[in-house]
């Protein structure tokens, strides 16, 4: 991709073969895109938020650029929305999550599929990045149905990804 950025990521559910194809937010969060796009595929053990409502996401290493900082900082995320969430040392972690790099953290890549999420949580404000948004509401539903699926019948064995898209 010589002098092009990457415009658009997909996201997905492994075990269950669901995805949604995202537009990255050069635009509102220039350096959670450039963090992040270098390091493209992600992929690790899913999650189903507990806390935030209709979430699913990973836990990976933190990237090499580290914590971007505050760009779309954003505490109610809404129904296609895609977070670059930095967890610092300290932070209690699921079962199976990666170990925790004492230093710089884990990265938190959340997607959000439904609407009434908050990511306020018995440690607080939980604030991360919208780095990526939905671009098609029927493709953004049909994940949908893969995460509640998740959540309805568990994640042991699911992975989360995140990987170029055109």
């Amino acid at each position: 991709m010589a002098n092009e950025r990457l415009q658009y990521v997909r996201v997905g559910l492994r075990t269950r073969r669901a995805s949604v194809r995202l537009r990255l937010r050069w635009d509102r969060s220039p350096l959670s895109c450039a963090a992040l796009v270098p390091e493209l595929p992600l992929e690790g053990p899913a999650f189903h938020g507990k806390y935030a409502n209709y979430e699913v996401y990973t836990l990976v290493p933190m990237v090499k650029a580290g914590d971007p900082g505050a760009e779309w900082k954003m505490i109610y995320p809404g129904p296609g929305d895609l977070m670059f969430i930095p967890v610092y040392p300290g932070t209690m972690l699921p079962p199976g999550a990666p170990p925790m790099d004492r230093q710089r953290g884990i990265l938190d890549v959340a997607f959000w599929y439904e609407r009434g999420n908050c990511r306020i949580g018995p440690g607080g404000p939980g604030l991360g990045n919208i780095i990526a948004t939905g671009i098609m509401f029927d493709e953004i539903e049909r994940f949908a149905e893969a995460c509640v699926d998740m959540w309805m019948h568990g994640f042991a064995g699911e992975r989360f990804y995140i990987e170029p898209a055109e």
